[in-house]
Order: structure tokens, then sequence, then C-alpha cells
């Protein structure tokens, strides 16, 4: 696309620039000037078009390929945060040197909240990016509150992603704000799906 973009718009500034030259070399000898000069103030108000034209699909290029870089860059930080994290879930010693609970909790509740931070940081990455709009977003929302261990931890570190968040941009601000909003209807609808209701459940006969 930001290929494209580049390409129209140095073809539509190389037309602007040569057309006069091409039109020149091509007039029969017996030309009347007079009447060209005429066409080609014509001409001029075109070429100003086709310029604006031209500029703006080199701005759009470059606009994209902005994006994309940065795009690049906050999923190479992304996995990067999800190594460490994988490490120091493979490991409790290693988990002690992560950053300490909001309040003090097990160790296995401890990696649990850290794996819902992570789901959690998985759909801002989305978001930002684009492949979840607002209405997809608070979907995806309601299903992450219904269990017991998602609401913790918002409970717990909700503060900290607010603050974090409150430096990011105008997508960060939306985010943060939909979090709190889904987390709080999901707590007036009704208990959370207690821990307990996933494990050591027989299959039904």
């Amino acid at each position: 696309m930001a290929l494209a973009y580049g390409l129209l718009g140095l073809g539509l500034l190389g037309l602007v620039a040569s057309t006069p030259f091409v039109l020149a070399a091509l007039a029969p000898a017996n030309t009347d000037w007079g009447k060209l000069s005429d066409i080609s103030q014509a001409y001029g108000a075109v070429s100003v078009v086709l310029s604006a034209i031209a500029l703006v699909g080199v701005a759009l290029s470059l606009l994209y390929q902005v994006r994309q870089a940065r795009t690049s860059n906050e999923q190479a930080i992304r996995d990067s945060h999800l190594q460490l994290a994988t490490l120091a879930l493979s490991n409790p010693d290693l988990l002690q040197a992560w950053s300490p609970p909001a309040a003090p909790v097990t160790l296995k509740r401890h990696q649990q909240h850290l794996i819902t931070s992570l789901a959690l940081g998985e759909l801002l990455q989305r978001y930002r990016i684009g492949h979840l709009s607002v209405e997809k977003l608070a979907v995806k929302l309601d299903g992450h509150f219904r269990g017991e261990i998602a609401r913790e931890q918002w409970e717990r570190e909700g503060p900290d992603w607010r603050r974090t968040m409150e430096a990011g941009d105008r997508r960060d601000h939306v985010f943060v704000r939909l979090v709190d909003e889904r987390y709080q209807a999901a707590t007036a609808a009704g208990p959370a799906l207690a821990v307990a209701e996933f494990q050591d459940r027989p299959d039904a006969t």
C-alpha cells in the first residue's frame, strides 16, 4: 500500500513536469504559440490540481510507513515482554524478581494474575493496531470479566493500569475507560465464575 501511494505520487509529479517538454517536441513547425500559450494557462490550473494530488499520495505513503513502523516496534516490545513473563512463570524463584503484587497474594495467585494481565495486554495491542473495534473489544472484555481471577486482578492492579494509560494516546484512554466500564458492568451483573468451576469437574456421562 505504501509503495502504491509513493509510485502514484511520483508518477503524477513526473507527468506534470514532463508535459510541457513533450508538447514542445511534438508541436509542428507552424504552430500558433500564442494559442498554445492560452492553452498552457489552462493547463497550469490543471497541473496545480495534479500536483496537489501527487503530494497527497506521497504524504499518505509516509504516514502509512510511520504507522507500520510504530506497529512493528510495539509488537517487538510486546514479544520481549511475553518472553520475560514466560521465563518468570516457568520458575517461581524468577517470578519473585518480577514486580511484586499490589497486595499480598499466594504465589499461585500471583501467577494467575500475571496471566490475566497478559491477556489484557493482548487485547490492548489488538485494539491499538485496529484488529478490534470498540464494540468487539467490549464483547471480549465482558467474557474476560466473567472469571473470578480477572476481576481480582483488575481490582488490585486497575489503578496502576490507569496511571500508565494516562500517559498514552487517545486509544489508550479509550481502552482503560472501557475496561473499567465492563468491569463495573460485570460486577453489577452478579458473582464471578469461581475458579473451582473450572477444575475438578467430572465429564458428563
